[in-house]
């Protein structure tokens, strides 16, 4: 189908389980972009590629958070993650968290992309890591219950994504 206006490129990131699933449920809306899917590579990520343009970031490794392990991950997920930028140069990156989105939230922003951070829907009175790493420059901070406002003061309520 051709189309005079070019679709924006658009990039969503989130670490696999409920945070893919909170991406998933942005479907019907994705689908009107030049998307991209960035999302950790496990069993349950790859049905997903036959359906939904997808490319895979490695999971993260198995036992202790800050092991060399991660370490190593985390530098290997960054080298993919500005390769993945590279070719496909959005115009938004939008996240659900977790880990696996802070590379590229930081580089995409470098780059020029604005950055959209969804808190995910179990952070009713918690604070995200993650999150709190990202919020100073997040383009916009969306939250899906009251309760996160008192910790992220500039958020958007938007309720539930499902």
């Amino acid at each position: 189908m051709y189309t005079s206006e070019k679709k924006k490129k658009i990039i969503l990131i989130c670490s696999n389980g409920g945070h893919l699933a909170q991406v998933m449920e942005l479907k019907d809306w994705f689908v009107k972009f030049d998307y991209l899917i960035v999302t950790e590579e496990a069993p349950s990520t790859l049905p997903y590629a036959k359906h939904f343009n997808m490319k895979f970031l490695r999971g993260r490794p198995k036992g202790k958070k800050r092991s060399l392990s991660f370490f190593y991950h985390l530098l290997v997920n960054f080298y993919l993650t500005l390769k993945i930028l590279a070719h496909h140069r959005p115009r938004a990156i939008i996240t659900t968290g977790s880990h696996t989105a802070i590379p590229m939230c930081l580089a995409g922003k470098i780059l020029g992309a604005k950055v959209v951070w969804i808190l995910s829907y179990a952070r009713i009175k918690s604070r995200a890591a993650s999150a709190d790493l990202i919020y100073p420059f997040a383009d916009k901070f969306i939250i899906q219950w009251p309760e996160p406002q008192k910790f992220y003061k500039k958020a958007i309520y938007l309720g539930g994504i499902y």
